[in-house]
């Protein structure tokens, strides 16, 4: 006795490939994620998280619909934030390209100045479009005060601010001298003169992130969940 049957392989093989397309493509958007929380976890604890740049990277995924067995996932960097990265994954030297000295803020100076055209003491700094990152001009704008070079012993100098005090409601930052108020008789008659900017003719950055390591760590977690989407 004999019992014969016929099978539809065709459709058995593309029903495997939509499953497999399937699998793969769910495990490339996990193994994607996952790789997008450890580079932001580690540019968090090796730049910090005063700035933007942990959330600067972000995660891409083709095809960015449907399944496909061909998936493939990135996860990068752009504009002057990847800069900023690469600076700090290679370690650099940076060096004035203009003129003899690079200004470093001191944390007195503010994170922030005021863009050209918005000169004044009183402007605001919350003005949209007006603030920029510091400098020695922007810090004169926002401030009204007139920066003073002081040469230093070797390689060194600096940009000092004169008849200022601290603002404690700015976080202690360098303003005008008022000669009012609680704290006028900390910096008076006349005020104090505080460090603005570090006048130096380079800096060296040192090597603070190891994105090899995190794609190192990350190498097989790409297979182990394209096998768990596939049983599941």
């Amino acid at each position: 006795m004999a019992v014969r049957g016929s099978f539809d392989m065709a459709g058995l093989a593309r029903g495997l490939e939509k499953d497999l397309a399937r699998a793969v493509t769910l495990g490339v958007k996990a193994a994607t994620e996952a790789l997008k929380a450890d580079v932001r976890e580690e540019t968090f604890l090796a730049l910090g998280f005063r700035n933007s740049l942990p959330k600067a990277w972000r995660g891409e995924v083709y095809p960015r619909t449907g399944d496909s067995v061909d998936a493939a996932g990135w996860v990068k960097v752009r504009g002057s934030a990847a800069k900023i990265i690469d600076a700090h994954s290679k370690g650099v030297v940076i060096r004035a390209n203009r003129g003899k000295w690079l200004a470093v803020p001191t944390p007195e100076a503010g994170r922030f100045g005021l863009k050209a055209g918005m000169s004044g003491a009183g402007a605001t700094t919350n003005r949209k479009g007006a603030r920029e990152r510091i400098t020695p001009a922007g810090f004169e704008r926002r401030t009204g005060l007139k920066l003073r070079f002081v040469p230093g012993k070797g390689n060194r100098a600096f940009l000092v601010a004169d008849r200022a005090q601290l603002n404690r409601r700015s976080g202690g930052i360098i303003a005008p001298y008022r000669g009012k108020g609680r704290g006028a008789k900390l910096y008076g008659p006349e005020g104090q003169t505080f460090v603005a900017f570090v006048l130096v003719p380079q800096v060296t950055l040192k090597k603070r992130l190891d994105l090899d390591a995190v794609a190192e760590r990350s190498a097989g977690v790409g297979a182990t969940l394209i096998a768990n989407a596939w049983r599941d």
